[in-house]
C-alpha cells in the first residue's frame, strides 16, 4: 500500500522532497501558502530577505542539487533570477507542481492514536477548513519565517523610520538619506555595502563591537569553496581555518578595535569583502550596539556614549525565527526541561535526532533546518533521501528515544564547547561529516574502491582531486544518475587552471 505523506512548504527543501517522494513510490501532497515555489527565493515572498542585488554565498558547482546540475556554462555565483530560473527548472523537469496545493496555509498538525497525522489547512480563496490525514509529515517550512526584532529603549519614540531587512529591496529607496544598518550577518553588510551607492552615510552597528570573519568569494585567484575531497578529509577544520584567517589578513588588515575575537572555525565568517572597501572609505562607518533611540532630533545613543544625530533610517537585520506555530511547540524544541537547560544559548533550539527527527514523535520530520560553511541546497536534498530511506525502510530504523535524546544532548554539549554560542550555531553542521555520515547510510557514498572498479583510476582522481560537488553522490548506490560521471567531469574542465581576474569580476 502506498503511503500518503503531507510536505509543508515548497521552497528549496519542500521541492527536492516532493521529488524524492515520487522517486520513490510514495504519494506527496505539498502544502504551499504562497503562489509560486521557491519559498524565500521568490519575490512574491513577503518575509523574502532577498533584495535584488543579491548574490549566493557558495557556488554553483557547490550548490546544485546533485542529479540536476546548475549549467556549466552559468556564472560562478547565481544572482536573484538566476536562483529563480533553476527552481523553477527543477520543478518543471521533474513535474513537481501537480503535487503542490497553492496559496494553501497549514493551520494544525496534530498526532492520532494510530500514530497517524492529521493536517487541518485553508485554501485562501475558500472559507472552509479543510482536513486530510497522512501516514507521515515533513515539514520543509524553513528557518527563515518570522522577523525577529531586537529590543532597544525608547524605539517607540524614535521619529525616523524603522524596518525589518525583510522590507529591503534596493538601495535608490534610500538616497541621500542617514542610515543605520543594525546586524552584521550576511544581509546586514550586502545591504550596507549597496547602501552606499545612494545613501549619504551609512553606519553599521554591531552588538559585539566586532565585525565577524569577512572572506572574499574568491581566495588566490579560486573560487573559495571548491575544495577537493581530499582536502576535507585530509586537513584538520584547525588548519584550514587557520589557513583562511591569513589569507583574509593579507587581504584586508582588520582594525585592532574591530577584528573578531574567536577563531574563524569558532564563529560564523561571512562572505562580502567589499565591506571592506566601504570601511576604507568611510562610506561605512561601525558602531556598537545601541543603547538607546531618542525623539529629539532622530538620535541614537551608543553603549560607548557616542551619540548619532539625524538619522533618517534604521533598518534591522537581526535575523528570524522559527514559525511552526501550526505544530505544538515541544515536539521539535524538546520540552521545557530541555528548552530551559540550552535555551539561554541557543534560541533556535531544535530537539532533532540527527537535526531531522524529534525522538518522541514518530512519522514526522524536519527538513532545512541547518547551517553550516556548506551550501544548503545538498544537505536539505540528502536529508530528503535519508528520511524517505527510512520511511521505505531502506535503512535500519532509528535508535530507541532515550538513544536519540542522549545523541542531541552530546551533540549540543559538544557545540558548547567547540563554538560561539548563538542562535546560528545551535543548527550548525560540519558539512562534510554530516554529508558523508548520511550517504554513507543511504548506501550513496563515493567509495573510492568502487568508483575505480566502475569508472577508472583516472576518474577516481577526479573524485579525489577535484570540487567536492554533491553530484559525487549520484555516483553509486539506490537512486544513482547515469548522468553524474559526465556532470562531474565537466564542472571540473577548469578545476586545475587559476582563474582570471576578469571572470571573478565578472561572476
Amino acid at each position: 500500500m502506498h503511503k500518503h505523506i503531507a510536505i509543508i512548504g515548497a521552497g528549496i527543501s519542500g521541492l527536492t522532497t516532493i521529488k524524492q517522494c515520487l522517486d520513490n513510490d510514495l504519494i506527496p501532497i505539498c502544502f504551499e501558502q504562497n503562489s509560486s515555489v521557491g519559498g524565500v527565493w521568490q519575490s512574491e515572498e513577503p518575509h523574502s530577505p532577498v533584495y535584488k542585488s543579491v548574490l549566493t554565498n557558495t557556488s554553483k558547482e557547490m550548490s546544485t542539487f546533485s542529479d540536476f546540475p546548475i549549467p556549466a556554462d552559468w556564472p560562478t555565483y547565481l544572482n536573484h533570477s538566476q536562483i529563480e530560473k533553476y527552481i523553477d527548472m527543477y520543478a518543471e523537469n521533474f513535474n513537481l507542481l501537480p503535487h503542490i496545493k497553492f496559496n494553501t496555509t497549514v493551520l494544525k498538525v496534530s498526532i492520532l492514536p494510530d500514530k497517524r497525522w492529521k493536517v487541518k489547512y485553508i485554501i485562501q480563496c475558500e472559507r472552509e477548513e479543510k482536513e486530510e490525514i497522512f501516514d507521515f509529515v515533513i515539514v520543509c517550512s524553513g528557518l527563515i519565517r518570522k522577523p525577529r526584532w531586537p529590543e532597544y529603549k525608547g524605539m517607540n519614540l524614535f521619529k525616523g523610520e524603522q524596518m525589518h531587512s525583510h522590507k529591503y529591496k534596493r538601495a535608490v529607496d534610500f538616497k541621500n538619506k542617514r542610515v543605520l544598518v543594525v546586524g552584521c550577518g550576511s544581509s546586514a553588510l550586502d545591504i550596507a555595502v549597496e547602501l552606499t551607492h545612494a545613501a549619504s552615510q551609512v553606519y553599521l552597528s554591531v552588538r559585539k563591537g566586532k565585525l565577524p570573519w569577512i572572506t572574499p568569494r574568491f581566495i588566490n585567484d579560486k573560487v573559495l569553496d571548491h575544495t577537493s575531497r581530499f582536502s576535507a578529509h585530509m586537513i584538520p577544520p584547525s588548519i584550514r581555518g587557520r589557513r583562511l584567517e591569513n589569507n583574509i589578513m593579507k587581504s584586508f588588515p582588520y582594525p585592532s578595535h574591530l577584528k573578531p575575537t574567536d577563531p574563524l572555525i569558532a564563529s560564523y565568517p561571512i562572505v562580502n569583502f567589499e565591506i571592506f572597501q566601504c570601511l576604507t572609505a568611510g562610506k561605512v562607518i561601525v558602531k556598537p550596539n545601541i543603547k538607546e533611540l531618542k525623539s529629539e532630533n532622530k538620535q541614537i545613543e551608543f553603549v560607548d556614549g557616542t551619540v548619532l544625530e539625524d538619522i533618517d533610517v534604521v533598518i534591522y537585520s537581526t535575523g528570524y525565527n522559527i514559525d511552526n506555530s501550526f505544530l505544538e511547540e515541544h515536539i521539535f524544541t524538546g520540552g521545557c526541561e530541555v528548552e530551559q537547560e540550552f535555551g539561554k544559548d541557543f534560541y533556535r533550539l531544535n530537539w532533532l535526532y540527527k537535526l531531522l527527527f524529534p525522538p518522541k514523535y514518530p512519522n514526522i520530520a524536519f527538513i532545512g533546518f541547518t547551517v553550516g560553511a556548506g551550501a544548503i541546497w545538498p544537505v536539505s536534498e540528502m536529508q530528503a533521501r535519508y528520511v524517505i530511506s527510512h520511511i521505505k525502510g531502506f535503512i535500519k530504523p532509528l535508535p530507541s528515544q532515550s538513544e536519540m535524546e542522549k545523541s542531541i544532548r552530546n551533540s549540543y554539549e559538544s557545540i558548547r564547547k567547540k563554538y560561539c554560542r548563538s542562535a546560528r550555531n545551535a543548527l550548525r553542521i560540519n558539512y562534510v561529516l554530516y554529508m558523508e555520515t548520511l550517504s554513507k547510510e543511504i548506501g550513496c557514498y563515493p567509495y573510492f574502491y568502487e568508483i575505480i572498479k566502475k569508472f577508472g583510476f583516472r576518474f577516481w582522481k577526479l573524485i579525489m582531486f577535484g570540487t567536492f560537488t554533491p553530484i559525487h553522490y549520484r555516483l553509486l548506490g539506490r537512486n544513482s544518475w547515469d548522468g553524474a560521471r559526465e556532470a562531474i567531469t565537466l564542472y571540473n574542465q577548469d578545476n586545475f587552471k587559476p582563474i582570471t581576474n576578469e571572470k571573478s569580476i565578472n561572476s
